[in-house]
């Protein structure tokens, strides 16, 4: 049987191509140039199997009706995770000098951690698991469980396929790698302080509510 998301790819263009490095400037930090068109591939390949045209069409969501930001896009999201993975890289690399972190893949990683929402957030797939979660479950498959395909499928390496997959709660059942926890802190540590800052609705916030006392945002 031939999987839904597969029976209606579009194609993959180079418009596509280019409204990723526009959504995530931040790919071109990365230093090793196979690795940053892999991730261009990996976005393409996620979107071109959904209903969503470009990253920043995508829900500003944690997960889907969860952690929902007032303002702002997915991608918004993506590129601050990075750059607090990147900042918490550069501490232990400054002050720490026998450390090994691979700063290529904490870039890459965070820019990649969240690619398989295109698929866990689609509406026709989430009306069709919701029709008869017995079927398939409600979702089939987590946005981290895809996104570990997503990337094998493009060829990206395995560190970055167990980032997608260990940044949410599938981590601590697999065992994490360096990189991998950076992320991971730096995803949880967004959402967390976003919260904490009144730019999530409130009545998205769950279990994190009843630690937060989110402070009145100013006026956009």
């Amino acid at each position: 049987m031939q999987l839904n998301y597969l029976r209606r790819q579009r194609p993959v263009t180079d418009d596509l191509r280019r409204s990723i490095q526009e959504d995530l400037p931040e790919l071109a930090d990365i230093r090793d140039v196979d690795l940053r068109t892999k991730c261009v591939e990996a976005w393409a390949y996620s979107l071109s199997h959904s209903s969503f045209l470009r990253i920043r069409d995508l829900p500003p969501e944690g997960n889907p009706g969860q952690s929902v930001l007032i303002r702002g896009t997915q991608s918004d999201h993506l590129r601050g995770v990075t750059h607090l993975a990147v900042k918490i890289a550069d501490e232990f690399i400054e002050t720490r000098p026998e450390v090994i972190i691979n700063r290529d893949v904490v870039i890459a990683g965070g820019l990649c951690h969240d690619v398989g929402k295109p698929y866990e957030f689609d509406p026709e797939n989430r009306a069709r698991w919701g029709r008869d979660p017995s079927v398939s479950g409600l979702p089939s498959l987590r946005h981290s469980v895809f996104g570990a395909h997503v990337c094998l499928a493009v060829g990206l390496p395995e560190e970055i396929a167990h980032i997608a997959l260990g940044h949410s709660m599938e981590g601590p059942f697999i065992g994490i790698s360096a990189e991998c926890m950076i992320v991971r802190q730096a995803d949880h540590l967004w959402w967390t302080v976003a919260g904490a800052l009144g730019l999530l609705k409130s009545e998205t916030i769950g279990h994190m509510g009843t630690m937060l006392q989110p402070r009145k945002a100013r006026s956009a």
